[in-house]
C-alpha cells in the first residue's frame, strides 16, 4: 500500500481528502479517479488529475484500450497528485446532437408552420418588422413557398439528419465530455447562423434566387439545369463526406484512444477532406439560393473555423507521426486552401 498526497489545483474542492491509500500492485488510475469522485461527490468526468512531479495528466487508458496501472506513472509513497474541478460536464455526443437539432427543426417550422405569422405587411412580429421591415406590401397576400424554397428546406433538413446519424452511430470521440457552458457557444453557430438567420432569409416571400448581382443564367427558378446539377453535386458531397467520416471512425477501435494516420479517399490530397465536402455541399445551397447573404455569411464563418481546425490537425499530424506522415501543402482544397 502507498499513500498519495492529494491537493486541489485552482479553486478548493469540498470533501477532497488530503491523502489516499492505494495498493500499488493492483490499483489502476481509473480506481484513483473513481475513489476521488466518491469522496468529493463530483462526477468522474469533471475531475482532471495531474502528477505533481511533472504536471502531466493522469491518463486512464492506453491506446490499446487497456487500463493504466498507477505503478506505471511512477507514483510512489508520498507522491503528490493535483485534482482540478473542470465544472459541470456534458458528453460531446450530446453537444453535437443539440447543435444540429436547431436548424433541423427551425427550417421546416419556419417554412411550413410560422411563415404566415412572420412575413406580414403588418407588424405581427415586432422584432422582425423593426429589423427587416414588412415583407409584403399592404394588402398583398402571402404567396406559397416557391419550388426553390421547398428544395432548399429539404436539402438543409437532409444534411442535418445525416449529421445526427453520424453523431449517434459513426463518430468516435477522443474526449468523452466538455464543459457544459460551452454547449451554448457551440450551438449558437448552428441555431443562429444556419438556423434562424438562414431560414428567415431563405423563406421570405421577397427572396429571389435572382439577386441584382446574380447572373441570370444561374437563376434556379428559371434554369432547371442549375437545379439538377447543384442537387447532383450536393448528393456527391454528402456521400463523400459520409465516406470520410467512416474512414476516421475506422482509425480508432472502440474503447480505444489509438491515433492513426488517415489515408485514402480525399485524405491523400488534403488534411481534412471531410471539411472540404462540407463546404461543397453548402456552396450548392448558396448557388440555389441565388447567392443569399445569410448563406454567404454561414459559409464564410464555417469555412474560416474549419480552415483553422484543419491547420491545427496538419501540425498535430506532423508532430505526432513525424516522417511517417505525408505532409500536405493544402488542408482543405487542393492547390487553393
Amino acid at each position: 500500500m502507498i499513500s498519495l498526497q492529494i491537493k486541489p489545483r485552482g479553486r478548493p474542492i469540498k470533501k477532497l481528502p488530503s491523502t489516499i491509500e492505494l495498493d500499488l500492485a493492483t490499483a489502476t488510475t481509473e480506481t484513483l479517479y473513481t475513489r476521488l469522485s466518491a469522496y468529493t461527490g463530483l462526477s468522474r468526468d469533471r475531475l482532471r488529475l495531474t502528477k505533481g512531479s511533472d504536471g502531466s495528466v493522469v491518463t486512464v487508458k492506453r491506446e490499446s484500450g487497456k487500463d493504466v496501472m498507477v505503478e506505471e506513472l511512477g507514483l510512489r509513497e508520498g507522491s503528490t497528485v493535483f485534482v482540478k474541478d473542470l465544472g459541470p460536464q456534458v458528453a460531446w455526443r450530446t453537444v453535437f446532437v443539440i447543435e444540429y437539432l436547431g436548424p433541423l427543426f427551425i427550417h421546416p417550422l419556419l417554412l411550413y408552420v410560422v411563415r404566415p405569422y412572420i412575413y406580414s405587411s403588418s407588424p405581427l412580429n415586432p422584432l422582425s418588422y423593426i429589423l427587416f421591415g414588412p415583407s409584403l406590401k399592404p394588402g398583398q397576400e402571402l404567396p406559397p413557398p416557391t419550388q426553390t424554397q421547398t428544395l432548399l428546406c429539404a436539402l438543409v433538413v437532409l444534411h442535418f439528419l445525416k449529421r445526427e446519424y453520424e453523431t449517434l452511430f459513426i463518430h468516435r470521440f477522443s474526449a468523452g465530455t466538455m464543459p457544459f457552458r460551452y454547449i451554448f457557444r457551440n450551438s449558437a453557430h448552428y441555431w443562429i447562423l444556419s438556423g434562424v438567420n438562414l431560414a428567415y432569409s431563405l423563406y421570405t416571400p421577397t427572396a429571389s434566387p435572382a439577386a441584382s448581382w446574380w447572373p441570370a443564367a444561374l437563376n434556379a427558378d428559371n434554369n432547371p439545369t442549375v437545379v439538377y446539377s447543384m442537387v447532383v453535386l450536393w448528393v456527391f458531397a454528402q456521400i463523400s463526406s459520409f465516406k470520410t467520416h467512416l474512414t476516421l471512425r475506422n482509425l480508432r477501435p472502440a474503447n480505444s484512444t489509438k491515433r492513426q494516420i488517415p489515408k485514402g479517399y480525399g485524405f491523400d490530397s488534403v488534411t481534412c477532406p471531410n471539411y472540404s465536402f462540407e463546404v461543397l455541399s453548402w456552396i450548392c445551397v448558396w448557388v440555389l439560393s441565388g447567392g443569399n447573404w445569410a448563406a454567404s455569411l454561414f459559409i464564410l464563418a464555417g469555412t474560416t473555423v474549419m480552415f483553422l481546425w484543419a491547420q491545427k490537425k496538419e501540425k498535430r499530424y506532423r508532430k505526432e507521426f513525424g516522417s511517417a506522415y505525408k505532409k500536405k501543402r493544402n488542408v482543405m482544397v487542393p492547390g487553393i486552401l
